[in-house]
């Protein structure tokens, strides 16, 4: 086992790994499980991923669907659900898309994971470190 920050996947990445034609976003998941990398997602990331697949995630579906499986599941508790939800308030706009984002900057900053996204802009100016998955 490595001792490697974990990776949190966001839904951006998430919806990629169900959507891609060219499965580089699964070749690159596939790549850090064989390395030994923890996967991580929240629990909002992947409401909001399902929500967006509207019921077509036969492969995410297999992240996530074992207990013993590669992917981790951050639930959303009493305690961080407080927290999360003050801090998606601080956007002035309370909707599904700034409660993901709370949740990943909550508990990335909470586990010290690198977050994974599409969507490198949704993290400028939060203090959490960013990979672009976007092929360049």
């Amino acid at each position: 086992m490595t001792t490697s920050r974990p990776l949190l996947l966001d839904a951006s990445v998430l919806v990629a790994y169900e959507r891609e034609l060219t499965r580089r976003t699964q070749a690159f998941v596939v790549h850090a499980i064989t390395e030994g990398r923890i996967l991580v997602a929240s629990a909002l990331s992947l409401a909001v991923a399902a929500a967006e697949l509207a019921d077509q995630h036969r492969e995410l579906s297999w992240l996530v669907e074992d207990a013993e499986g590669p992917l981790q599941v951050l639930s959303l508790s009493s305690m961080n659900a407080l927290d999360v939800g003050a801090l998606a308030a601080q956007t002035g706009s309370v909707h599904m898309a700034a409660l993901e984002l709370a949740q990943v900057l909550h508990e990335a900053a909470d586990i010290g994971a690198i977050v994974l996204t599409f969507e490198p802009k949704l993290y400028q100016g939060q203090s959490v470190d960013v990979m672009d998955m976007r092929p360049r």
